[in-house]
């Protein structure tokens, strides 16, 4: 299991989703839909985090995130 397999196992678990789960809807870059299945303050915090300048700033660091972080304001959009 390399490194992104335990993340999406570790972040599954916590949200509820199974693994494969959220790599297809983090792939798909459908935050509303993994949002929806999170408790409603862990999903604001996320929320904020994600509109947090000094964390997009951090995230932008990785291509991975960068292309993430694309997606999202683009389906927020």
């Amino acid at each position: 299991m390399n490194g992104m397999e335990k993340m999406l196992e570790t972040a599954g678990g916590k949200l509820g989703i199974p693994a494969d789960e959220l790599k297809e809807l983090l792939r798909k870059g459908d935050m509303n839909a993994i949002m929806s299945k999170m408790d409603k303050g862990e999903a604001q915090k996320l929320k904020n985090a994600m509109n947090n300048p000094e964390v997009k700033k951090m995230m932008k660091g990785s291509p991975e995130m960068s292309e993430f972080m694309s997606k999202m304001a683009d389906k927020e959009s």
